[in-house]
């Protein structure tokens, strides 16, 4: 039979299906394999019942398909469903065959009741009493073991970044860093926008324009969405998704003053287990978001069909934003319907109050219908449009109001709120010095004339940033204290944005143990105060990243530096400026170098004309990754643009990668290094150990001692293996004449980590012509931590069977010690 043709006799003898309907969805050539939700699904099997239910797009049929397609044979049935299954007699008429497929005969007693239009109950009662009979293993036997349910929703069908790029790949498609994570967060991770993107993507000339007019009207996913999400609900589920587009947040009280309804929540409910795009914000699922691209594409549908009707449902939801207090809301609102001065009224001088409580800051507001110099003669409304423009996320548009002001007031350098905005400026373009020197000022004629007392929390949050990045510790401590000591500073900021910039602070000093406990506690504060996605979160969110890194957990350090990159991006610029710097860092320690070189270029724009001493920064870790490559040269110019003490710490490093051990010394002996925080220390005490190893140094071992017993104490591990290779290729070598304890042997697993993913350790040409049997492959795993006798132990074998594989092991490899050993199977892949 046809693939295409129908079966010959449906179960209920009068109905009759398409075997396609009974086969899975053909998975495509560009399918990205995902082992985490396979291995749930597999998981659940064994349970009650699993449910896999998501939006339209989101990927369940290509998920489960593959799924049914590495289980064993004869233990998965398929029944694909449209509307017309919704009638009782055909769904169980095409369930019983689904399982006739694999189980000839199953259902039969119950196919002959629907044949004469038995009553559904008697039918199911059937079904399961064939069910019962069913062989250990298969879905319907299952269900009848008591267990929890597996429930996969919209969030675990949702792609990660790094399944983002994997989907990109499987197309042919390579954009930016950048780029791939606008595209991402952008998306959120839904499939067939990822999919539709990438079938652009492989086209476009210009990717990163490409990318930014995801989800335009008239763009083949905003087609997508109109015609097989909204336009298959019913009328008044589809007015209802489209007016509350223009809601950050939906509760049933604000689609209420929307929608003049009052069946909203009923109607939140169903949407919400329709799988229609919603994010639930609390454990009780009665406060919802839209998912960020469909609320794009039911906003621009919303304004499409009908322009007065979307301004009536703006300006009914600003006067509800107002009546709530939340005036950056009501503000942005009143934008939108047109009404100007209603909005610059709501937004003057309590700014501030809205950032500092607000845990999800709306988008910056459309200015486009406000002529500026219209607002010289209220100059507090022009002000206060400025700061909500700095602080929502729009820094290049305030700068041009708050310009503006100035030259139109000449006595407005008295002004400390005009003081606190311009450090505020200067602050999110990682312009330190100036925004120090300018939140002082303003500090100043707050004290002085006794006023401002909301102001007083931006000169706090300014002066702790830019203090972090001048390296001033104690000054960070200072600010700190006096900023827990103010009363009039909310408890998002004490709880959540102070103790996060004293982690960082402590973790760039090296103080790693403080800085782990401090921004675990923020990160709890933030999650519990809802400001976990707030620019408040990110110091800590950048300390925890740090910590991960430092002792070599990539994914959480990964995941965590995404979570401050989503935050930051397009709004904070320095702020997103370090956090794609860190995100290269984390890239370079995986080995992926060229990588973290493109997000090293993609992060400097952020920072353009700037002249922001961080930009030194992006100097110093380019400087590193090249040298990693073998050029000596570039690194070297980086190092004249840093402040002296990474500048010789760099040329240093220079210096022992050509041999040059008297420059290095030299470069060591700087008076910049006589800094005494931890970090510094270390680097040159392993940079000494590693001049020492050069030259051949009898003391070598006791100057490593010592570094290695200062990053003991201080719990480093990624900077001891990545300061320069000769130390890991000294760990590696002499691993068995370390002392044996647990951290040297977590230095040797992250020196062997290292060594395979330098990026030459792959490039020798070698081919291991012969293969290794997996007794030798268990001996040579042990290899870089274990002396022969500890091998023997743990394999439980003898010392001379040890012996006998590892002469096999190292003719297999051409090596003639122990070393060359283990570096060739790093090059090779085996370690």
């Amino acid at each position: 039979m046809e693939g295409s043709a129908t079966a010959e006799r449906g179960a209920s003898g009068n109905l009759r299906f398409a075997l396609a309907k009974f086969r899975p969805t053909t998975l495509p050539a560009t399918l990205v394999t995902r082992p985490a939700l396979i291995d749930r699904l597999t998981a659940g099997a064994g349970q009650r019942l699993t449910v896999v239910a998501g939006s339209a797009g989101a990927g369940k049929s290509v998920l489960l398909s593959n799924w049914a397609e590495v289980r064993s044979p004869g233990v998965t049935s398929w029944l694909s469903c449209d509307r017309a299954d919704a009638d009782p007699v055909r769904f169980w008429a095409g369930f019983i065959e689904a399982i006739q497929m694999e189980v000839p005969g199953f259902g039969a007693d119950a196919a002959g009741l629907l044949a004469i239009n038995a009553m559904p109950a008697d039918v199911t009662a059937s079904i399961a009493n064939d069910a019962a009979k069913l062989p250990p293993g298969s879905a319907m036997h299952r269900l009848r073991m008591l267990g929890e349910m597996c429930e996969l929703r919209d969030h675990d069908l949702y792609f990660s970044l790094a399944e983002t790029r994997d989907l990109l790949a499987n197309f042919d498609v390579e954009v930016s860093a950048a780029d791939l994570t606008q595209l991402h967060e952008r998306s959120e991770g839904w499939a067939a926008a990822l999919q539709m993107a990438a079938l652009t993507l492989r086209g476009a000339s210009d990717p990163a324009r490409a990318i930014r007019a995801l989800g335009a009207s008239g763009h083949a996913i905003a087609e997508y969405f109109v015609s097989e999400v909204l336009d298959q609900q019913p009328p008044e589920v589809a007015a209802f998704m489209l007016d509350t587009s223009v809601l950050d947040e939906l509760t049933a009280d604000a689609c209420t003053a929307i929608t003049g309804r009052h069946d909203t929540a009923a109607l939140l409910r169903h949407i919400d287990a329709a799988g229609l795009f919603l994010v639930a914000l609390d454990d009780e699922r009665t406060s919802f978001r839209c998912h960020h691209l469909a609320r794009r594409l039911l906003r621009a549908e919303l304004r499409a069909r009908d322009r007065a009707h979307e301004q009536m449902v703006q300006l009914r939801a600003a006067e509800w934003y107002e009546s709530t207090g939340d005036i950056r809301r009501a503000a942005r609102g009143f934008l939108a319907a047109r009404q100007a001065d209603r909005a610059l009224t709501v937004i003057q001088d309590r700014v501030i109050t809205g950032f500092l409580h607000d845990p999800a800051p709306p988008a910056p507001p459309d200015v486009s219908m406000i002529d500026p110099s219209s607002l010289l003669d209220t100059p507090d409304r022009l002000l206060g449009l400025a700061l909500d423009l700095l602080l929502s996320g729009n820094p290049a548009r305030g700068s041009e109001y708050l310009d503006l002001l100035e030259r139109a007031r000449p006595t407005a350098p008295s002004d400390p709120k005009l003081m606190a905005a311009k450090a505020l400026r200067f602050m999110l373009n990682g312009q330190a010095d100036q925004a120090v020197t300018t939140a002082l000022a303003a500090r100043d004629i707050q004290e002085r004339t006794q006023s401002a007392h909301e102001w007083n929390a931006l000169t706090s949050i300014v002066l702790l940033r830019a203090y972090t990045w001048l390296e001033d510790f104690p000054a960070v401590e200072r600010e700190a204290a006096a900023a827990l000591a103010a009363p009039a500073l909310t408890e998002p900021v004490k709880l959540v944005l102070v103790p996060g910039a004293q982690a960082l602070a402590w973790f760039e000093s090296g103080h790693l143990a403080q800085a782990a406990d401090t921004a675990a506690t923020a990160d709890k504060d933030a999650t519990r105060l809802g400001f976990s996605q707030h620019f408040f979160a990110l110091d800590g969110l950048r300390a925890l990243a740090g910590l991960a890194l430092e002792r070599r957990d990539f994914d959480t350090a990964e995941r965590l530096t995404e979570r401050a990159i989503s935050i930051s991006e397009r709004r904070w610029p320095a702020l997103a400026f370090q956090a794609l710097l860190d995100r290269a860092a984390i890239w370079a320690a995986r080995g992926q170098i060229q990588e973290a070189l493109a997000t090293v270029e993609a992060a400097r724009p952020v920072l353009a004309r700037t002249r922001s001493l961080l930009l030194a920064r992006a100097d110093e870790l380019e400087g590193r990754l090249r040298l990693s490559l073998g050029d000596l040269r570039s690194p070297a110019e980086l190092a004249r643009r840093l402040a002296a003490a990474p500048r010789s710490l760099l040329l240093a490093k220079v210096a022992l990668a050509s041999g040059d051990h008297h420059a290095a010394q030299q470069h060591l002996q700087s008076p910049s290094l006589s800094d005494p925080r931890p970090r510094h220390a270390l680097v040159r005490q392993l940079l000494l150990a590693a001049d020492a190893m050069g030259r051949g140094d009898p003391m070598t071992a006791g100057i490593l001692g010592g570094a290695l017993q200062a990053a003991y104490e201080g719990g480093f591990l990624n900077t001891v293996v990545t300061t320069s290779p000769q130390l890991a290729s000294y760990l590696i070598e002499h691993s068995k004449q370390l002392r044996n304890d647990a951290f040297m042997e977590q230095l040797v697993r992250a020196a062997v980590g290292v060594r395979a993913a330098q990026p030459d350790a792959t490039r020798s040409g070698r081919v291991l012509t012969e293969h290794l049997t997996p007794a030798e492959l268990r001996v040579l795993k042990l290899l870089p931590t274990s002396t022969y006798p500890q091998i023997a132990a743990t394999l439980f074998i003898s010392y001379s069977t040890v012996k006998t594989h590892l002469r096999s092991v190292y003719r297999k490899l051409g090596a003639a010690t122990r070393s060359e050993a283990i570096a060739r199977a790093v090059g090779l892949g085996l370690l």
